[in-house]
């Protein structure tokens, strides 16, 4: 623990200025970051762990580190939580969550040990481990480690058995994991009196080839009357969009721990979005962190990865979740600017007085009913010239909202569409947040978001509005410099 520390101390000290160095989003100091752990509500703060390479911008020697917060938006770099120190769990303290037991914070994670030594990727024993806090920062691992040294054999393999989220319901704690069995991802649920003494139960839901071959970070809990499972299924995506997470909504029976449900929706339909973990907040919402990957080492950095804004979890009725910003966000908005009924016409590309910046916050909504446009928008993040550029847009064709970095600087290039079930709706609501090389939109309410990071020129701070075979009616606009 004081040597990952230490390193970070001193990686800290050699980091250079980073235009692009996130200024609101959860993120590393330093080094890498992957999959939020133990989120929790704890004593009145908001706790987020989230796995960590101390010695690198790359993936390996999976330590937690953890961060805290009053209002989910300023947020305070704690030590390090978790490090790989038992035979165990030498080789890495992977993803978990955190419950609060008697005034102490306990947090669940999966020890990772390899069996040979080259390492290869199967050669690992995954085992469910558990360590204990007073104070929400220093943890002891708990003598019974592993609480859960493997699955059923006829259910699981041990070098896919990861994971573990805990929750309470009644007098019995629960846990779900990620599993795999003959290239088919599962969800295995366990229950226990003690936190410490865990039974299998069954299996919640299975992959019947179509949904990848192990599922990683379950999550399962109830929100507006039913019961969601949030899950990654490994192998589900494709070669251009590899990372997929979702959910299922349904009913949970917790005697029997079957669970029904409808069918696998997307969480996020940007490029950067993976291993969705969900707390109970003050107020009893459900808040949701997603990590946004990125190849900190491609790019020169000294950092590697974020978490997404918080984002509150809703449902009310129908076939998806609503998922929207949380109201703390709005302690951010400084400067306001509004821009009452706007029209652009077919092809302009233009600015609007008052309207730049690299850290923002913008609701633009479109009405739809008079806007006769085949294709309409906005490029953010502009270069004077108009090179650079990230658009986003609306194709009346086929009712898709397209999210397009191929012109928006250094990193991953490419195109995503989010096809809108109700497009034909009056309005087209879209809600941007803006963050140095961090995009997120948030679609008619949270019907559908779209995540990506971003990497233009520092000076490339433009916005501007464009419509392409026709005009495009813009209700209006509300525009944020957020105050950092």
């Amino acid at each position: 623990m004081k040597r990952a520390n230490e390193s970070v101390e001193a990686a800290l000290q050699e980091a250079a200025h980073d235009p692009h160095r996130l200024a609101y989003h959860a993120s590393p100091p330093v080094y890498w970051m992957n999959d939020p752990n133990g989120l929790i509500h704890y004593k009145g703060e908001y706790h987020l762990f989230y796995q960590h390479n101390p010695y690198s911008e790359q993936w390996g020697d999976i330590h937690w580190a953890h961060m805290k917060s009053k209002d989910l938006v300023h947020w305070e770099q704690l030590p390090i939580a978790l490090a790989p120190s038992e035979e165990y769990d030498i080789d890495g303290c992977f993803s978990g969550s955190a419950v609060e037991h008697e005034g102490k914070m306990y947090v669940f994670y999966t020890s990772n040990l390899y069996t040979t030594p080259a390492g290869l990727p199967d050669d690992l024993l995954q085992q469910q481990c558990a360590a204990v806090s007073a104070d929400g920062i220093h943890f002891k691992k708990l003598s019974e480690n592993p609480v859960i040294k493997a699955p059923p054999e006829p259910i699981g393999q041990t070098n896919h058995f990861r994971d573990p989220k805990v929750w309470k319901h009644q007098d019995n704690w629960y846990m779900v994991l990620g599993a795999k069995k003959y290239d088919r991802g599962k969800v295995l649920v366990y229950k226990s009196a003690d936190l410490i003494h865990w039974e299998f139960l069954n299996v919640v839901t299975e992959s019947d080839g179509s949904m990848g071959y192990m599922h990683e970070c379950p999550d399962l809990f109830s929100v507006g009357g039913k019961d969601v499972l949030l899950l990654s299924p490994e192998g589900a995506g494709t070669k251009e969009d590899p990372r997929l997470s979702g959910y299922y909504i349904g009913e949970f029976d917790y005697e029997t721990g079957h669970y029904r449900h409808e069918a696998f929706r997307r969480l996020d339909y940007g490029f950067d979005f993976y291993a969705p973990q969900t707390m109970q907040g003050a107020g009893g919402r459900r808040i949701l962190f997603g990590w946004m990957p990125m190849d900190g080492k491609a790019l020169n950095k000294k950092w590697a990865g974020a978490m997404t804004i918080p984002r509150e979890v809703k449902y009310s009725g129908g076939n998806r979740l609503q998922i929207e910003p949380v109201e703390e966000m709005k302690r951010l908005r400084g400067l306001h600017h509004a821009v009452g009924e706007y029209r652009v016409t077919a092809g302009q590309v233009q600015p609007i007085p008052g309207i730049s910046g690299e850290c923002v916050e913008m609701i633009v909504t479109y009405d739809l009913q008079t806007t006769d446009a085949i294709e309409f928008g906005l490029q953010v993040r502009c270069s004077e010239d108009g090179r650079e550029k990230t658009v986003i847009k609306y194709d009346r064709e086929t009712a898709q909202v397209i999210f397009d970095r191929n012109d928006s600087g250094a990193g991953d290039k490419g195109v995503r569409g989010c096809t809108i079930e109700d497009g034909q709706n009056r309005m087209l609501r879209l809600h941007i947040f803006l963050d140095r090389s961090a995009l997120e939109l948030f679609i008619n309410q949270g019907d559908y978001v779209m995540s990506g990071f971003i990497f233009p020129e520092e000076t490339s701070q433009g916005i501007r509005f464009f419509a392409n075979g026709g005009t495009a009616l813009i209700h209006s606009i509300d525009f944020w410099q957020l105050a950092l």
